[in-house]
């Protein structure tokens, strides 16, 4: 990394890097901000905070403003604990309208 550019893996020539991506810049897809919000409502202060946290860490690593309710579920199977994830499942199989990863 140099000011603010990475080198292009391929042709090593320096581009922009994206900027940082905010919750409130996301688009939400189907009920997929319905499940997020009622995730985090049921969290407790200190876990919601550092959930928030992940959620946008993850959403800059991927670089990814469009969330679906797959996402959340994804996000479920591979993040939280079993028993988190068990719990908050049911919330995203109230809410799914989706079938499968787009």
């Amino acid at each position: 990394m140099y000011n603010g550019h990475k080198r292009d893996s391929i042709h090593g020539e320096r581009v922009k890097m994206d900027k940082k991506i905010t919750l409130d810049e996301l688009q939400w897809e189907g009920n997929s901000k319905i499940m997020f919000d009622e995730i985090m409502n049921d969290l407790g202060p200190m876990y919601r905070a550092a959930v928030k946290k992940k959620f946008e860490v993850w959403v800059n690593q991927k670089q990814q403003t469009v969330i679906r309710e797959w996402n959340i579920k994804h996000t479920l199977e591979k993040y939280a604990p079993p028993n988190y994830c068990e719990k908050y499942m049911k919330i995203y199989d109230k809410y799914k309208t989706e079938e499968t990863e787009a």
